[in-house]
């Protein structure tokens, strides 16, 4: 599978795909966890359903800001809260990867 920039999610709507790139934001909770990614192109929100996918869970709990990632999921085009416009999100597999830079 060859890996998409941000900025194409919006058309792939409901298929997988595999983006990479930058964490730029990391929110943890019980039951899930948001990733924002960034590439060259912009930014996508990755979620990521920790009961479904514990292997997954269990490597993203290390991720730090700039940390380099590979996600492979479904792309969702949601409408924005504040109703200004739409998002695309990309709920992850169990084939996606994560790659931490040491500087």
């Amino acid at each position: 599978m060859d890996r998409i920039y941000i900025r194409d999610v919006a058309e792939a709507a409901g298929k997988t795909v595999k983006v990479q790139g930058f964490v730029d934001n990391y929110r943890d909770s019980k039951a899930m966890a948001f990733i924002v990614l960034k590439d060259i192109t912009g930014r996508l929100q990755i979620t990521v359903e920790k009961e479904k996918l514990p292997a997954v869970a269990e490597a993203i709990a290390g991720l730090t800001p700039d940390s380099v990632i590979t996600a492979v999921g479904t792309i969702m085009v949601q409408s924005a809260v504040n109703g200004l416009g739409t998002a695309a999100v990309a709920a992850v597999s169990a084939s996606s990867k994560v790659h931490t830079l040491v500087v």
